[in-house]
């Protein structure tokens, strides 16, 4: 039920090494190290669908115009099966035997590349560089997040309600990366941010250390990129700005493993992770400036596109005539291509968000026509560029594209219902999505998005008890999975339109979140005036 940013669809992956990965696994249970892509977003990726097991939901705003039908397609309502569309593709490669010297090459500006040469080529310590050329990072605020769950229940449950409240602190996992990591996975995502502020303590990176020159290393750049991702997931938007200016591009001679020649030597290549670049090019639109990403995400385009031509032509990435087998060639090219591929997905999420669709719809058709997709993700593709088209009111257009992809098949995938029941919801016919979604349900039960769909049909048919009898049967079977911000906010909403006396269910979920729930969520989702 938030705004109708008509984004959606979010990936998880997960980490490997320290290098190039991704923390998005994080977000699942899957264990690996602390450095990986968080894939983060104001509102949930397009691309970025749960498969069966999701635990995403829609954002729906039952309160808005029945006959108007963009705010039924908000955020994941766009889930079908699309997790496993290129997250998985770029994972498997990202996570690839490739060299790294074939994984960590960028393209320095010229201004960069003259200043790296100086450094190669003169005495140890020898060289002086001007504050302008150097990244300067710290923290912007001081002090610990609160943890808001903790405080909303204490003040309207009572101190007594404290002792059920069993959330892990910054304080209460080992002060490195592995704690980090257990906060995470624990869902302590305000812990794990304060404990990513003390690990850059270390680097004399913490607060007021913004325009302070400090060394930076692969593991700081990966903290970084740790809790700016975080900071995003949490939408503290203010001080993630902050934060993140002072790495620009990522293109000063710091951020360049040859600026150290005493740890590295020769050793070419950027420190910073590509997936550092793609968060920092993205962050912008976070905070409601998505034209400025996009023109981020271009410029990292133009950059990977360099990167893939030189490859192609047998140099090394950067232009260099350094000798490259045959082998590493063609996994750089795999490596770089889905590279590219994801940054395409970037631009078709900023398009959503700025509501240019026919951007959106260009780039997903010019998406299907690369080569070495399976014909289940060719399917993903077309149905995203038929939601895309729903979202322009064209539901004849649509249609083509929701199309079953192989008629032969006796069954329906999940993905074809959820195509189908979003069909009906563009015709206002609310009955007919709610058999759809239940279909799709039946297939795959622990679904929470499908009961949010059909849940948010029945307020739309008028059935508003049966909604919150459905809302709150799923939060009740499953609550560690159920209790998230978009089911509970139209849970919330439903409890207020179905009753005056709806304080006391809502303080129910409250004692809820409280017991099973880490520090993460935006407890406003209740609606409960403090």
């Amino acid at each position: 039920m938030a705004g109708n940013n008509a984004t959606a669809l979010k990936s998880n992956n997960e980490d490997v090494e320290i290098g190039e990965i991704d923390m998005n696994r994080y977000f699942n249970n899957a264990p690996s190290t602390i450095f990986s892509d968080i894939v983060v977003r104001k509102n949930p990726d397009f691309f970025d669908t749960q498969s069966h097991s999701t635990n995403q939901v829609s954002d729906y705003n039952p309160l808005s115009d029945g006959a108007s039908t963009s705010s039924f397609f908000n955020a994941d309502v766009l889930q079908a099966s699309t997790a496993s569309l290129l997250d998985t593709v770029v994972d498997r490669v990202e996570h690839s035997a490739l060299s790294d010297t074939h994984r960590d090459t960028w393209i320095p500006s010229e201004h960069t590349r003259k200043i790296l040469r100086s450094i190669a080529t003169s005495a140890a310590g020898a060289s002086h560089l001007e504050r302008e050329n150097l990244t300067m990072p710290g923290l912007a605020v001081q002090g610990d997040m609160p943890d808001l769950i903790k405080n909303a229940s204490i003040h309207f449950l009572g101190e007594d309600e404290n002792i059920h409240r069993n959330v892990r602190t910054a304080s209460d996992v080992t002060q490195d990366e592995r704690g980090l990591r257990n906060l995470i996975q624990a869902g302590c995502y305000r812990a794990a941010v304060n404990l990513s502020g003390r690990l850059l303590s270390i680097y004399a990176q913490g607060y007021g250390k913004i325009n302070q020159p400090s060394k930076h290393t692969p593991h700081s750049l990966q903290l970084w990129y740790t809790r700016l991702s975080l900071l995003a997931k949490l939408r503290q938007m203010d001080v993630l700005e902050s934060e993140s200016k002072p790495f620009g591009n990522l293109d000063k001679p710091d951020m360049y493993f040859t600026f150290y020649p005493e740890l590295y030597g020769t050793r070419p290549g950027s420190m910073a992770s590509f997936a550092f670049r793609l968060l920092l090019a993205e962050i912008p639109s976070y905070y409601g400036k998505p034209k400025q990403a996009l023109d981020n995400l271009y410029k990292l385009l133009a950059t990977v596109n360099r990167i893939i031509a030189n490859f192609q032509a047998g140099f090394n990435g950067e232009g260099t005539h350094a000798k490259i087998s045959e082998s590493d060639q063609r996994d750089a090219l795999k490596l770089w291509t889905a590279r590219k591929s994801r940054i395409l997905i970037s631009v078709i999420n900023c398009a959503i968000s700025m509501r240019n669709y026919i951007l959106a719809i260009e780039i997903l058709e010019n998406l299907c026509n690369l080569p070495d997709w399976t014909a289940e993700q060719i399917g993903i593709l077309r149905s995203a560029i038929g939601r895309v088209h729903l979202f322009l009111g064209d539901v004849s257009a649509a249609e083509k594209f929701f199309v079953r992809s192989n008629k032969e098949e006796k069954t329906t995938s999940i993905r074809e219902l959820v195509d189908s029941g979003l069909m009906a919801v563009a015709q206002n016919a609310f009955q007919e999505a709610y058999s759809y979604f239940q279909s799709a349900s039946a297939m795959d039960p622990s679904n929470v998005m499908l009961i949010n769909n059909m849940a948010v049909c029945l307020l739309y048919t008028g059935q508003l008890r049966t909604a919150v009898w459905l809302f709150e049967s799923v939060v009740n079977r499953n609550p560690l999975k159920s209790l998230q911000e978009p089911i509970l906010l139209n849970m919330c909403t439903s409890y207020e339109l179905h009753t005056t006396h709806c304080k006391q269910p809502k303080l129910h979920l409250l004692r809820q979140l409280n017991r099973y729930k880490g520090d993460a969520m935006d407890i406003q989702c209740l609606k409960l005036a403090m």
